[in-house]
């Protein structure tokens, strides 16, 4: 997602044809990112892994989401231009 003061400068095919609610992530882009991580362990059985694909630039935030929730061996993935665009990590409550 993204940041909620960025909305407006996106493409206008995109704006025309996603819900804001899908493009405005908050004043960081991340408040989506954190519903799901503060969510997830009520639906992950213990040892389960919760994997999110991110923007450029969100890597170190959303990892320290994931951590600050309590998952363990939180990691990250890059893509083919070695930009981090997943990150992972286990519950074990």
């Amino acid at each position: 997602r993204t940041p909620e003061t960025r909305v407006e400068t996106l493409s206008p095919d995109i704006v025309k044809h996603e819900p804001r609610l899908a493009l405005d992530g908050g004043a960081d882009g991340l408040d989506f990112v954190r519903r799901i991580v503060t969510d997830a362990p009520a639906l992950l059985v213990s040892g389960g892994t919760l994997a999110m694909e991110i923007g450029a630039g969100q890597a170190a935030a959303v990892t320290e989401i994931f951590e600050g929730r309590g998952f363990s061996l939180v990691n990250r993935a890059n893509d083919y231009a070695r930009i981090p665009r997943v990150v992972f990590g286990t519950w074990r409550p």
